[in-house]
């Protein structure tokens, strides 16, 4: 005895034959989808450096030097991906700040010699250089300077004629 006639149990399979296909579409359609969305590696950024000039007559490293000696820099920076924008030097002596530089320009490089004095006391000073760059990337140099009344600091002052 069958109670279901054989065209509804024909169109009943034909409907849920579509249903299937049209929900494995989606599934498969959906996997595709996010299995093609691979998380891309972000493009590298190069940012900008700084570096001190390393050679004579040049100050590049922590020292101890007698008070009041000449002091040179050598200020070298390159951009990374944009311009440099603007170079900022820091120098703190006893928890005083004072800042010797703080210049702007949009240049892919940059030299400048800053000649200056050590301090007039004994004591440490920090000396911070900062590059910037157009997309707020930066590069910091910091070296430290002891000022001394010792006569066996490791940079003797210059003689100065009369």
């Amino acid at each position: 005895m069958n109670f279901l006639k054989s065209d509804v149990l024909l169109i009943n399979f034909i409907h849920m034959k579509k249903l299937t296909y049209l929900f494995l579409s989606i599934i498969l359609g959906g996997a595709t989808f996010i299995m093609s969305c691979t998380k891309s590696s972000p493009t590298p950024v190069n940012g900008p450096a700084i570096h001190l000039t390393v050679g004579s007559g040049y100050t590049s490293s922590d020292q101890s030097v007698l008070i009041n000696t000449p002091l040179l820099f050598g200020i070298s920076a390159t951009a990374g991906d944009v311009n440099l924008k603007r170079l900022f030097v820091q120098r703190t002596f006893k928890s005083k700040t004072s800042t010797p530089i703080d210049s702007a320009f949009s240049a892919t490089s940059f030299k400048y010699d800053l000649h200056t004095v050590a301090m007039g006391a004994d004591g440490t000073e920090t000396w911070v250089f900062t590059i910037f760059d157009n997309n707020g990337g930066s590069s910091v140099v910091t070296l430290i300077i002891t000022t001394t009344l010792s006569k066996s600091a490791g940079l003797m002052p210059r003689s100065i004629p009369h």
